[in-house]
C-alpha cells in the first residue's frame, strides 16, 4: 500500500514539473503581490507558480503549506474578483493540492470538484485530468470505496489526457490505474491498462521504464502466461542494468523475475536472479527485502535437493535479521522443516513443525495445505501410516478449497503411500490414478504406463500366492514373452519407419512442386501489382507538385495582403495630425511586418512548412532598424541557434520580437547614450526554447511600472507567451531583460548559437 502512494505522490509531481523546477520570486517580490489590490494574470501565474514550488518541496512542513496556501488564497480571490474563471480553477487545484498534502482530504475534495466544475465548463481537458488525478489522491486507497473511486478517477484522468494529446501523462495515468489493479489482485485489467501504457509510450518512442514492465510481467504472471511475463520481466531487467545507479525498486525487479522462473519450474534461472537482487538490498540495507529474498533463496536451494545452503540462508537471516511478521516466521518454519525432514533429521525437524502448531493461528490459508503435508509425511516416517492417511486427507480439503493443483498432486501421493501401507490396494490404486492424472496436466508430459504396472504387480503378488509352485516357469514365461515382444516391436517399428518415410518423401515432393506453381503465380501477380504502383506513384507526384505550387501561392498571396494592408495603413497616416494615432499605425505596421517576413520565407524556402528562425530573426531585426532614425548608437548582438519552427510558433515569436526590440529602441536609451541590444534563441533542456531580448538601458522606472504592464504591448506579448504554452519573465535589471520559455514541437538539429554583432553605423 505505502508503494502504492508513493507512486501517486509521484503522479502529482510529474503533472507540474516545470513548477517543481522553477526558480521562485524573492520573498520581497510576493509580498508585495499579495499586497497589491488588483494583480494582473501575469502576476496571479507568479503567485500560483510560488504555492506549487512550495507544495512540491519534500516533506510536508508548516511553513511551505502556510505559504502555498497564502498565495493560492491571494490568487483565489483576484481571479474571483477579475472574472476569470482558468485562474479561479487553477487556484482551486492548488488548493486541493495543499489539503491533500496536509492529510486533509474532505478540504481536497471540496475545492478538487469546485476546480473540476470550472475546467468543464471552460472544456479545458489539461486541467481537467489533472483535477481528476488530484482527487483521486484525495481518497483512502485502505478502503473499498476509496480504491474504487481512485480508479474512476485515473480511468477519466487517461481519457482526458489522451484527447488532450498528452500522451505521455496519459501513458503514466495508465500506469498509476494499474498499480491500482495490483492492489485489488485483478490482474486482467492490470494487464490491459498497462498494455496500452506501453503502446503510447512507444507510440511517442519513449522508454516505459522497468517499473512498467515489470508489473506487466507480474500480471501475466499471476494469470498464468509465462510466455509474455517472461517477455516483460526480461525487459524490465534490461532497463535497470542499463542504468548506473540502483534504487530500491530494482530489488522488485529481479525478485519477480525470479518469482516467474521459481514458477516455471526453473528453480537455478530463479535462484540466478534473487542473487543478484542480493547486494542491492544490502547497498541499500533493505531489511525488508533481505528477508523476502532469503525466503526465496532457501526455497530454491530446497527445490534442487541443496538443502544445506538453504538451511544455512535461513538460519543466518533468522540471526541478523529476525522475522517480526508471523507470517514471515511460518515461511521460514516451514522451509526448514522440510529441509530437515528430506534430510533425515527428525529432531531438528520436530523443533520447527511445533513452532508450525504454536503458530497455527497465523498460518495463512494459502500455506495450510503445506503443513498438513509436513505431517503427514513425518507420521508416514514413524509408520503411524492412520494418522498420515488423516492429515492427508484434510491437506486435500484444504488443497481443493484453494484450487491449487500442485497441493492437490501432494496430497494424492501422501494418501497413496498411507492406503498402501495400510493394506487398503484399491484405495491406493485410485489416488494414485489421481496423482499420476494431476501430474500429467501439470507438466504435459507424456503418460506412463506406472499405474498399468503397479495393477500388474499387485495381480502378480496375489497369483504368486496362489501358484508357488509354479514361480520358476512363470518367471521364464514372462521373459520368453518380453524378448519375443521386443522382437515384434522392433520388426513392427522398422516397417513404420519405412512406410512412413516413404509418405514423407512424397509429401515433400508434392509440397516443394506446389510452392513452384504458387511462387510461379506470385511472382506474376506481384509484377502486375508493382505497374500498378508506378502508375499511381506518377499521379501522386504530379498531385504532390500541384500541391506544393499552391501552398506557396497562397503564402505568397497572403504576403501581398498583408503588404497592402500596411500600405493603406502609410496612406492613413499621410492624414492624420495626431502622435498617438501616428504610433499606433506604425506599431501595427511593424507587427503586420513581422507576420508578412513568415509568409515571404514559407514561399521562397523549399520547406513550406517550418521557418529557418536564424535567417527569419535577422531580417527582422534589418527591417527594424530601417524604420527608425539616429540608431547608430545602438548595437545589436544576435545569438540566434539554427531551429526551425511551424508558423504557430513562428508568429508568436515574431510578434515578440516587434515589440520587445521597439520598446527597447524607443525607451531604453535615453539622450545621446549607447547601447546593447542582445537577442538570443536557444535550446535550454531538451525540447525547451529560451527566446531572451535584453539590453542594457535606462531600465524599467519603478513609478512607470504599473502602467506599462498594463500597455497594449505588454498584454500582447503576455497573451503570445501563452499562445505558446510558455512562461513569460520580465526583469528590470541592468537594463530590461524579457524571457520567454516554450515548449519546442519540430524535432530538428540545434548546432552551435551563431553570434552576429552589427553596428547599426554601418547599415545606416
Amino acid at each position: 500500500m505505502n508503494r502504492l502512494l508513493l507512486f501517486s505522490c509521484c503522479m502529482i509531481g510529474y503533472l507540474f514539473p516545470c513548477l517543481a523546477q522553477s526558480q521562485l520570486p524573492s520573498h520581497s517580490v510576493l509580498q508585495q503581490l499579495v499586497k497589491k489590490e488588483r494583480p494582473d494574470t501575469a502576476e496571479i501565474h507568479i503567485l500560483l507558480n510560488a504555492g506549487y514550488v512550495y507544495v512540491m518541496r519534500p516533506g510536508t512542513t508548516r511553513t511551505d503549506m502556510d505559504s502555498a496556501a497564502l498565495y493560492a488564497e491571494k490568487a483565489l480571490r483576484s481571479a474571483v474578483k477579475a472574472d476569470e474563471e482558468m485562474w479561479e480553477g487553477r487556484s482551486c487545484l492548488l488548493y486541493a493540492q495543499i489539503f491533500r498534502e496536509q492529510n486533509l482530504p474532505a478540504k481536497g475534495i471540496e475545492y478538487g470538484l469546485r476546480a473540476k466544475d470550472l475546467f468543464e465548463k471552460l472544456d479545458r481537458k489539461d486541467y481537467l485530468a489533472d483535477t481528476y488525478t488530484e482527487l483521486a489522491g484525495c481518497y483512502d486507497i485502505n478502503t473499498g470505496d476509496g480504491i474504487n473511486t481512485r480508479i474512476k478517477y485515473y480511468k477519466e484522468a487517461a481519457r482526458l489526457y489522451g484527447e488532450a494529446g498528452l500522451k505521455e501523462r496519459q501513458a503514466h495515468t495508465l500506469y498509476v490505474l494499474g498499480d491500482h489493479y495490483n492492489v485489488l489482485d485483478d490482474y486482467k485489467s492490470l494487464t490491459e491498462a498497462l498494455i496500452q501504457s506501453v503502446a503510447i509510450y512507444d507510440e511517442i518512442k519513449v522508454e516505459p521504464g522497468a517499473d512498467i514492465y515489470s508489473l506487466l510481467g507480474l500480471g501475466y504472471n499471476r494469470q498464468g502466461d509465462f510466455g509474455n511475463a517472461l517477455k516483460y520481466s526480461v525487459l524490465a531487467v534490461k532497463v535497470i542494468e542499463s542504468l548506473k545507479d540502483t534504487i530500491p525498486a530494482h530489488i522488485a525487479v529481479y525478485n519477480r523475475l525470479g518469482l516467474l522462473y521459481y514458477y516455471m519450474g526453473e528453480h537455478k534461472d530463479a535462484l540466478k536472479y534473487y542473487e543478484k537482487a542480493w547486494p542491492i538490498a544490502i547497498k541499500l540495507k533493505d531489511t525488508t527485502s533481505l528477508w523476502t529474498l532469503s525466503v526465496s533463496r532457501a526455497a530454491c536451494y530446497a527445490k534442487i535437493s541443496m538443502y544445506n545452503e538453504a538451511i544455512s540462508v535461513l538460519k543466518r537471516e533468522e540471526r541478523y535479521y529476525p522475522p517480526v511478521d508471523p507470517r514471515d516466521k511460518i515461511q521460514m518454519y516451514l522451509i526448514l522443516a522440510r529441509c530437515y525432514l528430506d534430510t533425515n533429521r527428525p529432531n531438528e525437524f520436530l523443533t520447527y513443525l511445533h513452532q508450525l502448531d504454536n503458530n497455527r493461528k497465523y498460518v495463512p490459508e494459502e500455506l495450510q495445505a503445506a503443513v498438513d503435508d509436513l505431517g503427514a509425511r513425518y507420521n508416514f516416517y514413524l509408520k503411524r501410516y492412520a494418522k498420515s492417511h488423516e492429515l492427508a486427507s484434510q491437506m486435500l480439503a484444504n488443497a481443493s478449497k484453494m484450487n491449487s493443483s500442485n497441493a492437490q498432486q501432494q496430497a494424492y501421493f501422501n494418501l497413496y503411500k498411507a492406503d498402501s501401507a495400510m493394506g487398503n490396494f484399491e484405495e491406493a490404486l485410485t489416488h494414485y490414478r489421481m496423482y499420476k492424472s494431476i501430474n500429467d496436466t501439470l507438466f504435459n508430459t507424456a503418460k506412463s504406463r506406472q499405474i498399468s504396472v503397479l495393477q500388474v504387480q499387485f495381480e502378480t503378488k496375489q497369483k504368486d500366492q496362489a501358484l508357488q509352485l509354479n514361480q520358476q516357469n512363470i518367471e521364464l514365461l514372462t521373459r520368453k514373452a518380453e524378448l519375443q515382444n521386443a522382437a515384434l516391436n522392433t520388426a513392427t517399428f522398422t516397417r513404420n519407419v519405412i512406410i512412413a518415410g516413404a509418405a514423407m518423401l512424397a509429401i515433400m515432393l508434392g509440397l516443394v512442386y506446389n510452392r513452384y506453381q504458387l511462387k510461379l503465380r506470385s511472382n506474376r501477380q506481384l509484377e502486375h501489382k508493382q505497374d500498378e504502383i508506378n502508375q499511381k506513384n506518377k499521379f501522386l507526384q504530379k498531385l504532390v507538385g500541384e500541391k506544393e505550387w499552391l501552398v506557396k501561392e497562397i503564402h505568397h498571396r497572403v504576403k501581398n495582403n498583408l503588404q497592402i494592408v500596411m500600405s493603406l495603413l502609410n496612406t492613413q497616416a499621410a492624414f492624420l495630425d495626431d502622435k498617438d494615432a501616428l504610433n499606433a499605425i506604425r506599431e501595427s505596421r511593424y507587427r503586420m511586418q513581422a507576420i508578412s517576413l513568415i509568409h515571404q520565407k514559407l514561399y521562397q524556402s523549399e520547406n513550406m512548412a517550418l521557418i529557418d528562425m536564424h535567417t527569419y530573426i535577422r531580417d527582422l531585426v534589418e527591417y527594424l532598424k530601417d524604420g527608425f532614425s539616429d540608431i547608430s548608437r545602438i548595437r545589436f548582438d544576435l545569438q540566434i541557434s539554427h531551429v526551425k519552427l511551424d508558423v504557430s510558433q513562428s508568429v508568436p515569436i515574431g510578434l515578440i520580437l516587434n515589440e520587445a526590440i521597439t520598446n527597447a529602441i524607443k525607451y531604453a536609451f535615453t539622450g545621446n547614450n549607447n547601447g546593447i541590444i542582445t537577442i538570443s534563441l536557444q535550446e535550454t533542456i531538451p525540447g525547451q526554447l529560451s527566446l531572451r531580448i535584453a539590453d542594457n538601458g535606462a531600465g524599467i522606472p519603478p513609478e512607470d511600472n504599473k502602467p506599462r504592464k498594463q500597455s497594449m504591448g505588454m498584454m500582447l506579448m503576455d497573451t503570445l507567451a501563452e499562445q505558446l504554452d510558455g512562461t513569460l519573465n520580465i526583469q528590470s535589471r541592468n537594463g530590461v531583460i524579457i524571457t520567454v520559455s516554450f515548449k519546442y514541437q519540430e524535432k530538428q538539429t540545434f548546432t552551435e548559437p551563431e553570434e552576429l554583432e552589427e553596428e547599426m553605423a554601418g547599415h545606416v
